[in-house]
C-alpha cells in the first residue's frame, strides 16, 4: 500500500490553462491537489481516489459540471464529497440549480484568488487550522 497522502482537491475543467492555474494556486497554500480537463473520466477517478473537495465548471463537453454535481452527490460513495462549482456562467438559475444539485459553493469566475481560498478552507479546515492567511 503506497504511502503518499491522497490529494485533497481534484479541479475538473475542460481549459488546461485555468485547471493548471488553480493546481498551482492551491498548491501554494499547501493543498495537495490534481486537476482533469476530460471530464468523461472524472467521475470514475472520483470513485477510486474520493477526494474530499472537487472543484467544477459547469460547461463541459462530454459530461458537464452539474451533471457530475448530482452523480457525486447520488452516489453512497462519494455523497459527502464537498463541491465547489467554479464557473463562468453567471445565471442565478444554474447557481439554484447546482446548490440544489448539493454543491457547497457557487462561484463565478473570474474571482479574486482569496475568495476561491477561503471557500476552500471553510470547506476543509478546522476553524482552528491555519494553513494560509487571506
Amino acid at each position: 500500500m503506497s504511502q503518499e497522502k491522497n490529494y485533497d482537491i481534484l479541479v475538473i475543467d475542460d481549459n488546461l490553462e485555468q485547471a493548471n492555474l488553480i493546481k498551482l494556486l492551491l498548491e501554494q497554500y499547501g493543498f495537495n491537489a490534481k486537476y482533469l480537463t476530460d471530464s468523461s473520466k472524472a467521475f470514475d477517478m472520483i470513485l477510486k481516489e474520493k477526494p474530499r473537495l472537487v472543484i467544477l465548471d459547469i460547461m463541459m463537453p462530454e459530461v458537464d459540471g452539474l451533471r457530475l454535481c448530482k452523480m457525486i452527490k447520488q452516489h453512497p460513495d462519494t455523497a459527502n464529497t464537498r463541491i465547489i462549482i467554479y464557473t463562468g456562467k453567471n445565471y442565478e438559475s444554474d447557481r439554484r440549480k447546482a446548490l440544489a444539485l448539493g454543491a457547497d459553493v457557487f462561484l463565478t469566475k473570474p474571482t479574486r484568488s482569496y475568495v476561491l481560498l477561503d471557500a476552500i478552507k471553510n470547506l476543509l479546515l478546522p476553524a482552528s487550522d491555519e494553513i494560509y492567511q487571506s
